[in-house]
């Protein structure tokens, strides 16, 4: 196997093995024993392969290239779930701290002026 896809592979079962123990942590808080179980099968399953993929002379089976295959899926819902939130923290500086800001920039010449415009654009709305 190319060097590259098993460092590729042991990275993936390495974050399978990481986010499954980020499971176990939430399950446990959440008493929810049954999950926690499962997240610690999962996170035993993959640190099992995270330590053979470290080793020499791999040789995988297909029951490993298949938990590899989840790993694959696993990982990559967890990036887009990230990019959606960076998307969403985006859209919020773009829609709502940056024209705000931008408005005590443009309409302010002094800095009492500046606290005052400050203090109506970003007062707490109630209810």
């Amino acid at each position: 196997m190319d060097k590259k896809y098993l460092q590729l592979f042991t990275e993936l079962a390495h974050a399978v093995e990481t986010l499954s123990e980020q499971v176990m942590e939430y399950d446990r808080q959440k008493n929810d024993e049954k999950g926690e179980q499962t997240a610690q099968s999962m996170r035993d399953d993959y640190a099992k392969l995270y330590d053979k993929l470290r080793g020499d002379n791999v040789v995988l089976t297909r029951s490993e290239y298949a938990k590899l295959l989840v790993a694959a899926y696993i990982v990559v819902n967890n990036i887009e779930d990230r990019i959606k939130g960076e998307r969403k923290a985006i859209e919020g500086y773009k829609i709502d701290i940056i024209p705000k800001l931008s408005r005590i920039n443009d309409e302010t010449t002094n800095d009492a002026d500046a606290s005052t415009l400050a203090e109506e654009i970003f007062k707490i709305q109630q209810d």
